[in-house]
């Protein structure tokens, strides 16, 4: 049991002492109010001589005496109670304060060995710690001297690493710019190219329909003339100049395949002489992504509309072969479908001829 155990132990005991007291000074009230009611009683029975008294009366005197009686064997049973419970509480707390008197002198004595320990530790602490000092001083300076020059290390090392980033950012700045300056002109060009595609298309739209006009006005002049009987040296002349329409109409054909092929050639090589990429600003580069698709959709868009105003259907199909490689030969991403020629007609020639001399 603790020190604070016995402590409170014998509070309790004290207190359980001063109630009994007072449950003595109680009951020694008790017991004068019962004899001053017996007096009383007694008094009043005196009194009571004198006069006539008749027996409902007496019965209950009788009954109030017996209780009195009662009461007052009661009370004594309880003062005896409380008596021994003194006693006994008494002696318990005798025996505490000895327990409590014993408990103070080993708490004095322990304090006085521990305080004795505790002054060896101090000074055992302060030994040790004046001998650990000087060690460790010598330690700290070597120390210090090393993370100073590790430091001044690393500072040189950051100090070169700034001047290469820097270096590196003007070198980074001036690739976007000249990129952005490169890609600024490449629109600029190809919206340029476009507007000459276009235009180059509407004068090829506008010499079509003249073509057209003249094919007509040949086929009724050549219908009026075929109708007529021909003499056998305009036959023969007739058969010489189908034959030279249709070298002619081969020749063009086979100019046209070959430009074709130089072209090809020629986007193939600048296809593998084309510089790599550059990272620059996503945002820009997005920027600039979107112009060029805008741009590029309209004269597309544009192309389509030109292509389909041209492809709609007339009376020429004499000269479609020729009509097809000059769309390959423009467009160089459109296709038409390939028809067969008739060479006995006068109109691929002069078509081959003016193609020639345009």
């Amino acid at each position: 049991m603790g020190v604070t155990g016995v402590l409170d132990y014998g509070e309790r005991l004290a207190f359980e002492v001063k109630n009994c007291d007072m449950q003595n000074v109680n009951l020694s009230k008790c017991s004068t109010n019962v004899e001053n009611k017996v007096s009383y009683g007694n008094a009043e029975s005196d009194i009571v001589d004198h006069e006539i008294v008749t027996s409902p009366q007496v019965t209950k005197l009788n009954e109030i005496i017996a209780n009195l009686t009662d009461s007052i064997q009661i009370k004594d049973v309880q003062l005896e109670n409380s008596h021994r419970e003194k006693s006994r509480l008494l002696a318990e707390l005798k025996k505490q304060q000895r327990c409590n008197r014993n408990l103070k002198q080993q708490l004095d004595s322990e304090r006085i060995f521990y305080q004795r320990e505790k002054d060896y530790f101090v000074e055992e602490m302060q030994r040790y710690r004046g001998r650990y000092i000087g060690n460790v001083s010598k330690f700290q300076q070597q120390w210090r001297k090393e993370l100073e020059e590790v430091q001044d290390s690393l500072e040189q090392e950051n100090k070169q690493l700034k001047s290469e980033l820097l270096d590196k950012n003007k070198v980074t700045y001036n690739l976007c710019v000249k990129f952005l300056r490169m890609k600024h002109a490449k629109d600029t060009l190809r919206y340029k190219l476009d507007q000459l595609l276009h235009e180059h298309l509407l004068v090829m739209a506008e010499m079509m329909e003249k073509l057209d006009e003249a094919r007509k006005e040949l086929n009724l002049i050549v219908s009026e003339k075929f109708q007529e009987p021909l003499p056998l040296n305009k036959a023969k002349f007739l058969q010489v100049v189908q034959r030279n329409n249709r070298l002619t109409y081969e020749n063009t054909t086979l100019k046209v395949q070959v430009h074709q092929l130089t072209q090809n050639i020629d986007k193939l090589k600048s296809h593998m002489q084309r510089p790599k990429k550059i990272n620059v600003d996503a945002k820009i580069i997005e920027k600039l992504a979107t112009q060029s698709n805008t741009r590029f959709t309209l004269s597309k868009a544009e192309k389509i509309a030109l292509l389909s105003k041209l492809s709609q259907p007339a009376d020429y199909t004499e000269d479609a072969e020729m009509i097809s490689q000059l769309y390959v030969l423009l467009g160089n991403c459109f296709f038409l479908p390939k028809w067969e020629k008739e060479d006995k007609h006068p109109s691929l020639s002069l078509f081959a001829l003016a193609y020639k001399s345009s």
